[in-house]
């Protein structure tokens, strides 16, 4: 009866070694070769899938997963996720399978398959969704870009020239190549919703904590969170409904806010889309969306109406969110790199320079612990100061409206300075989840507004107040009924 379930849900060893989808690209421009017969590779060169959990792996964990009792997790019913299958990214440990959290010297120091699954692994294990891979990310997760110097970099289904974002890049793409139903990974400081955005795909940071990280290699825990990926919002949601816990209140949404500054860090034709997409969810939810007030994420109090907490410029706040990263990235991997690896040659490049950074930082903290002090209380009164703001412009019942990202995904092709000075034009609208612990769905604009005014894929979100991440589910589905990208 297993092997006849498995072979039902097209993941048996034979499917899930299959080597390729053919994806339907949605970019447009410099992307030519963007068309339905470009070849998405499973494993290998362009591939989402790492090769150590090969589709012989793959066969033995999908057989030992089905045959294990399940366990009730708490939070969801068995069968909710019946029908469906998931990938799942390598810094997850799956009972069966060697974690490589997207680096050689990780996979080679941790030879020993995993002998448990992580938290929430097992959560859709449990609720009947069947494992079909392990994918492809940055090197340990400290990066934006989906781009490993060691595995290469997951050929983006939606654009097959541009970059996948990352650092769950695999799950993104494997997901939008239509290996999968569902994709799990991990979100510090984008790394669910940067590639969901460049995939043009479903993305969902949720509250930070409300998703157990038992089982994950850590980045930087205070900003860790566990997310997931789907072709739509329904499934999105069916994700949810085996991961989270209730919410911690019952209230429906009220009102919409439009992040202005967060639009004025996009390019003109991306923010324009941003704008077409709160028309259609007016259209979708007037009482929500329709007289959605514009306001500033950063600023010095009030916004019209509303009165605010001051806080930095939004400019400014990656700094300070860096700052504290690094520190919490050297604390989480430090001993290791130590260990390992103290001169930091088997880094890729970037990758290298940020861990670089960290041990820097490290090092000055006990030379100068009274300098180390006063960065680190600057960094942690602005992360509080935001935070303060962007829980009170959510409180009762308002969703924030903002980009995913500044623009379609570069070009894999991109010179390492304009590789870098995205990454911090990104980063500058990811950290504002981070910073507040709140939840925050990516929407793809091609679900709402179409192809053909798009220059490559681009993602829209609306984020709300933590504790509210099945109700920002649900809205999500609303505004998208009918809408899929599949």
């Amino acid at each position: 009866a297993r092997s006849t379930r498995t072979r039902r849900l097209g993941v048996s060893a034979s499917t899930a070694g299959r080597g390729f989808s053919r994806a339907r690209a949605v970019a447009r421009d410099d992307d030519a070769s963007a068309d339905a017969t470009t070849v998405i590779p499973r494993y290998g060169e362009g591939g989402c899938f790492v090769d150590h959990c090969d589709a012989a792996t793959v066969s033995r964990i999908q057989e030992a997963l089905l045959a294990s009792t399940p366990k009730k997790t708490g939070v969801a019913g068995p069968g909710c996720l019946s029908s469906l299958t998931f990938a799942v990214k390598d810094n997850l440990d799956v009972r069966g399978a060697r974690t490589g959290a997207g680096s050689p010297r990780w996979l080679a120091t941790h030879p020993s398959a995993a002998n448990a699954n992580a938290r929430a692994v097992d959560a859709f294990v449990n609720a009947g969704a069947v494992f079909v891979g392990k994918t492809q990310m940055d090197e340990l997760a400290w990066a934006l870009q989906g781009e490993n110097a060691h595995y290469g970099t997951p050929v983006n289904p939606a654009a097959p020239e541009r970059i996948p974002g990352g650092s769950s890049s695999g799950s993104a793409a494997a997901v939008a190549a239509g290996f999968c139903d569902l994709a799990l990974g991990t979100d510090t400081a984008g790394s669910v919703r940067v590639p969901a955005s460049y995939c043009g795909v479903f993305g969902f940071r949720p509250t930070h904590g409300a998703v157990s990280m038992r089982g994950c290699v850590p980045l930087a825990p205070s900003f860790d969170t566990l997310g997931w990926f789907a072709r739509d919002a329904k499934t999105l949601q069916r994700g949810g409904d085996a991961l989270l816990p209730d919410d911690a209140c019952n209230e429906s949404f009220s009102r919409a806010v439009l992040a202005e500054d967060a639009l004025e860090a996009c390019d003109e034709v991306t923010a324009d889309i941003v704008r077409l997409c709160v028309e259609h969810f007016a259209a979708k939810n007037a009482r929500v969306f329709r007289d959605a007030q514009t306001v500033r994420l950063g600023g010095d109090g009030n916004e019209g109406s509303l009165a605010l907490p001051p806080a930095p410029p939004l400019v400014e706040w990656w700094d300070a969110f860096r700052n504290l990263q690094t520190r919490e990235v050297w604390s989480a991997l430090g001993a290791w790199i130590e260990a390992h690896d103290d001169t930091l040659e088997g880094f890729g490049p970037g990758v290298r320079d940020r861990f670089a950074a960290a041990r820097d930082a490290s090092r000055n903290a006990q030379d100068d612990p009274e300098a180390e002090l006063r960065i680190v209380k600057r960094s942690l009164a602005v992360r509080q100061s935001v935070s303060k703001r962007l829980l009170k412009l959510t409180k009762d019942g308002a969703v924030v409206i903002l980009p995913s990202a500044p623009g379609p995904p570069i070009p894999r092709t991109s010179a390492a300075e304009e590789v870098e000075a995205f990454r911090a034009s990104q980063l500058r609208l990811t950290c504002a989840a981070g910073f507040a612990g709140a939840p925050q769905v990516t929407i793809p604009a091609a679900a709402l507004v179409g192809n053909d005014l798009l220059s490559g894929p681009v993602g829209v979100s609306l984020m709300s107040a933590p504790g509210t991440d099945k109700a920002l589910l649900a809205l999500a589905r609303e505004l998208t009924e009918q809408s899929s990208v599949c």
